[in-house]
């Protein structure tokens, strides 16, 4: 017996209404489409000042600027591997400039105990801002301890020079603890406290 076709009082409301919230949902959508466009997967964020995803700079530590100056130019820096007293070792300068310059000169110098024995000197020609310029330096510590590298950074254009001087620190092997003096015990092994000296002498007649 062939089936009969579902009829129902409130078959034509319920299409009615199933028509509309889809035509609804449809125009939502455009709506939507058209005011704030979808962004591709994967795209970098919009957001003013923010580093992409890849920047090749977020691992590196911004380096200290010392004295007041204006020259446009940041630095990060970046010790690849745990310096050793008495071994070489190398850091990675990375400059940042903010302004345009014709160039941009660096002078690396060390402290005492830290010697630099190559890459002291750099010179990188039509400088822009966005540009990233690196600097790889060899050094040498006599001992451990912790040492600071001056960076000094000039930005050379046909008006003037302007200078800015960073310092990076690096610190070379373990440096060993402040040990504290051995406490002192009495025969039963309880620690004497020290007192405060007192001074004592024979009282003036």
């Amino acid at each position: 017996m062939a089936a009969k076709p579902l009829m129902h009082n409130g078959f034509p409301a319920l299409a009615a209404i199933a028509l509309t919230a889809l035509l609804a949902g449809c125009g939502g959508g455009e709506e939507r489409s058209a005011t704030t466009p979808a962004k591709p997967a994967g795209s970098p964020s919009a957001t003013p000042g923010a580093a992409p995803v890849d920047d090749a700079d977020a691992k590196l530590a911004n380096a200290v600027a010392t004295g007041k100056t204006a020259a446009g130019v940041d630095l990060k820096y970046d010790v690849p591997a745990k310096p050793e007293p008495a071994k070489e070792f190398e850091i990675e300068l990375a400059f940042l400039p903010r302004l345009p310059a014709d160039a941009l000169e660096v002078e690396v110098t060390g402290i005492p105990g830290l010697e630099v024995l190559g890459g002291g000197a750099h010179r990188f020609e039509n400088v822009t801002p966005g540009d990233r310029h690196v600097a790889r330096v060899r050094l040498r510590a006599e001992k451990q301890g912790l040492y600071y590298v001056g960076v000094a950074a000039r930005m050379v254009t046909q008006v003037q020079t302007d200078a800015r001087s960073f310092s990076v620190p690096v610190v070379v092997g373990v440096p060993a603890a402040s040990e504290k003096p051995a406490v002192e015990k009495d025969a039963a092994g309880e620690a004497i406290e020290p007192l405060p000296a007192t001074e004592t002498g024979r009282p003036q007649p």
